[in-house]
């Protein structure tokens, strides 16, 4: 297992390091402040090339691994985490659908526009009363004629007032369970489509997230993704490279944290001396610094298994999510406290940090969910049924 970027690996990531801090730090407020990202920073995300960075090339992307593409998520996380999740919402979830279960038509018509950032996604599978419980979501899909009509409501969606493509999951056999969930592509303007207004929320207020009301949609038969009744398998498959994401956002964060306390640290001065030099206020440091670093050999390890599509990769990007944002959760908190009173503040940054790291725990599927999976994965390896 080598983990090493290669020469020309690195470059792309310096020059994103240079894109991020030129094009993205200097309206993160401003990003916060509106409750959405500007069309404007999806479009210089894709004309970098961010946006397509493991889709295939024919479709726009630039083909890269997802060892080399968490380094460029976990970047991006670290400078704007409402900045990460729409542009992640709108590729991993809503675009990666597409690509792993649309056709050559579907594929062509929808990824180069999501890719480019020229139209921004959204990805519908939560419901008021189907979260983890993905079986029993209750938006239901009906055959007619030249295709389907939807009808139900979706929660927490992320990007969901701006989106201008929703892939929505919904029933198309309620007798079959996980095998009767299909996924659809409706686009903005739709009729019966409607969002609601934007949530508010603890933390990653620049990133919208809102209801979703399907009254009598018709979708068109081609834009069935997939075949019918598959809708489930390809949320899972989805879901398994977000959460390798969710795994870098929370390590973004977590190092975001580290530096900041470095940094707060090595100038506030008390009794007579910077903070660094107490035993307390350092081993916190060395502690998030080890965190850090173990999470990051996670993060890659779980990216490497996807790529080489190995059969314990959906395992691992589970073990790496739960280490990681459980973790960053953590440090973030001790980076508030080796801030003092000034953490409390929203002039510094850790402020914005402690209430956005919390979402790594949820988003993607909880803490709870992901040791679900890591312990029924655990025993096929054992051979063991319950």
């Amino acid at each position: 297992m080598d983990y090493e970027l290669k020469n020309d690996e690195k470059e792309l990531l310096n020059s994103f390091k240079d894109f991020v801090k030129k094009e993205i730090e200097p309206v993160v407020e401003k990003v916060e402040e509106m409750g959405e990202v500007p069309k404007e920073v999806f479009r210089k995300l894709g004309d970098f090339g961010y946006l397509g960075c493991f889709f295939p090339y024919e479709y726009g992307g630039l083909g890269l691994s997802l060892v080399v593409s968490s380094a460029l998520w976990e970047e991006l996380a670290r400078v704007s985490a409402s900045i990460f999740l729409s542009a992640n919402a709108s590729i991993l979830l809503c675009a990666n659908t597409i690509n792993v279960g649309g056709n050559e038509n579907m594929k062509k018509k929808f990824l180069p526009p999501l890719l480019k950032g020229e139209k921004i996604g959204a990805f519908c599978l939560t419901e008021p009363d189907a979260g983890s419980d993905v079986v029993n979501i209750k938006t239901n899909a009906k055959k007619v004629e030249g295709g389907y009509v939807l009808n139900g409501k979706k929660t927490f969606i992320t990007n969901g007032p701006v989106a201008d493509i929703y892939v929505i999951f919904a029933k198309t056999d309620k007798e079959k369970g996980k095998r009767g969930i299909s996924a659809f592509v409706v686009e903005r303007g739709s009729k019966g489509l409607e969002t609601g207004k934007p949530f508010k929320k603890l933390g990653v207020k620049g990133s919208p997230t809102s209801e979703v009301y399907l009254d009598e949609v018709f979708v068109p038969q081609d834009n069935l993704v997939g075949k019918e009744n598959e809708g489930f398998y390809y949320a899972m498959k989805t879901l398994e490279t977000g959460r390798i994401a969710m795994a870098a956002f929370s390590l973004g964060i977590a190092q975001a944290c580290l530096e900041e306390s470095i940094k707060f640290a090595s100038e506030r001065k008390a009794f007579g001396k910077t903070i660094a030099h107490f035993e307390d206020i350092s081993f916190k440091i060395a502690e998030m610094k080890t965190i850090v670093d173990a999470g990051r050999l996670l993060l890659y390890k779980a990216a490497w298994l996807k790529d080489i599509n190995a059969p314990n990769a959906n395992e691992f990007a589970s073990i790496a999510k739960l280490f990681i944002s459980e973790n960053a959760t953590r440090i973030a908190s001790d980076a508030v406290q080796i801030h003092g009173g000034y953490g409390y503040i929203s002039d510094f940054k850790v402020e914005r940090l402690y209430r956005d790291v919390k979402l790594g725990e949820i988003g993607e599927g909880t803490s709870e969910i992901q040791r679900r999976i890591i312990f029924k994965e655990m025993l096929k390896e054992y051979g063991i049924e319950i």
